[in-house]
């Protein structure tokens, strides 16, 4: 891991510094641990976290992207299920701006309604696009079918009709929630680390200390259960299959990456070398993690033609199973821990990268020294130590199998492999 340093504002705010001399390009990251989980009316956070940059107090919309773009900066604000974070990036030597910049727009919004009807028009429009892409629906329908009631269900930008009821006061509320929930800044680029801080300290010491996070329960997701998204004008199905993974801090995450790599991580993987390689049926075929605070699961992905999609998901569902009885031999499994490593080893070269790995670290609040642990468990790991992992972890009889595309040949291709059929509803999602 990579030097940092840490320093704490007046209010409690948590600060966390990569320095670097020798590079020009500054990011400043502003998380605060309240994200659309927490939505009354889904849609809201997010469409709170993009307002935040559609004019201050002191700029009308425009104004204010003027005086982003003048100084070559960019701002990102986004809300995923269980954070938001407003992220600045530009040169070094406009430190004093670019923070200034971010204070306004964190601090001062303007929530203007004819910026939030502009916004939400276009987000609708958005929706309304993906209402046709196979990929996008195939990822709905596995979310809706694997956590059912939960929060992660529920798409984090809302739908047409729910952003339909958003008004300023919801973004307000929001507001308030934001600045009242548990925050970090993470700095990283040329700066002085006690320079840094003094400026944090000087913009935003008047934020009241954080209060405890909403609490919110875990994930249970469903198992043995397909979920179709019906296109039926479609030429392709894509799928998407959620298995149970691991989270961060358990003792057995490392293995779980390197049983995901083995299936799918890289380009020697099981499924991209069959579907792609021998069979020719996609570009690419991925298994990868998904962890969040609230869950852990293991995602497949892939796209075929139409006329290929039941050999694919009986190809994927023999894989997992063999994945899930069989012990890995030590070429692949070596193959699948260089991958990793290499992989981490190209992720702290840059400060930025750095920052990264410690917005990791403190979202899911891990030891300072979690990545020396996870790199030398990934080393130390054989295949004997792997199988009870694998037995844990892969098997149909634990999957939740979304699939979109033409819907009578998609429901004869899975039914095969999962428990029961039913269908994403697509409430909301009319055009209003």
């Amino acid at each position: 891991m990579p030097h940092f340093e840490s320093a704490v504002l007046s209010n409690g705010t948590p600060v966390y510094i990569v320095p670097s001399a020798t590079k020009d390009v500054l990011t400043i990251t502003f998380a605060m641990r309240h994200g659309a989980c927490h939505d009354d009316v889904p849609g809201e956070t997010c469409l709170t976290l993009e307002m935040l940059k559609q004019g201050t107090e002191r700029h009308t919309a425009r104004e204010f992207n003027e005086e982003v773009e003048s100084r070559g900066c960019w701002i990102r604000c986004a809300a995923d299920h269980d954070i938001s974070t407003v992220q600045v990036t530009g040169l070094g030597e406009w430190f004093d701006d670019v923070t200034d910049l971010m204070a306004d727009c964190v601090l001062r919004p303007r929530f203007d309604a004819e910026e939030l009807d502009k916004l939400r028009a276009r987000s609708v429009a958005d929706m309304m696009i993906d209402l046709s892409d196979v990929d996008w629906l195939a990822s709905r329908a596995a979310t809706q079918g694997a956590f059912t009631t939960h929060p992660y269900a529920r798409p984090r930008e809302g739908t047409p009709a729910s952003l339909g009821a958003i008004t300023v006061d919801n973004l307000r509320k929001v507001h308030r929630q934001l600045l009242a929930a548990p925050r970090w800044i993470i700095v990283a680029g040329p700066v002085e680390p006690q320079k840094a801080v003094k400026r944090l300290e000087t913009l935003f010491s008047a934020l009241q200390p954080s209060g405890q996070p909403q609490p919110m329960p875990p994930a249970v997701k469903s198992r043995a259960l397909g979920i179709v998204a019906s296109n039926e004008g479609a030429l392709q199905t894509s799928f998407r299959i959620i298995l149970p993974g691991l989270p961060m801090g358990h003792p057995d995450y490392a293995a779980a990456q390197l049983l995901t790599n083995v299936l799918g991580g890289f380009t020697l993987a099981r499924l991209f070398t069959i579907l792609r390689e021998e069979k020719g049926y996609t570009y690419g075929a991925y298994a990868s993690p998904m962890v969040r605070p609230l869950d852990a699961s293991i995602v497949i992905s892939t796209s075929v033609g139409n006329e290929f999609t039941a050999d694919t998901i009986a190809t994927i569902a023999q894989e997992v199973s063999r994945l899930g009885s069989q012990r890995i031999d030590e070429d692949e499994l070596e193959n699948a821990r260089q991958h990793i490593v290499g992989s981490f080893a190209r992720s702290c070269e840059t400060p930025q990268q750095t920052a990264w790995l410690l917005h990791t670290i403190v979202n899911y609040e891990l030891p300072f020294d979690y990545f020396e642990q996870y790199v030398r468990r990934v080393q130390e790991l054989a295949p004997d130590d792997l199988l009870p992992v694998q037995s844990a972890l892969f098997s149909t009889s634990l999957w939740v199998v979304g699939a979109a595309g033409v819907t009578a040949l998609v429901e004869s291709a899975i039914s095969p492999f999962v428990g029961s059929v039913s269908h994403w509803d697509r409430k909301g999602f009319e055009r209003p």
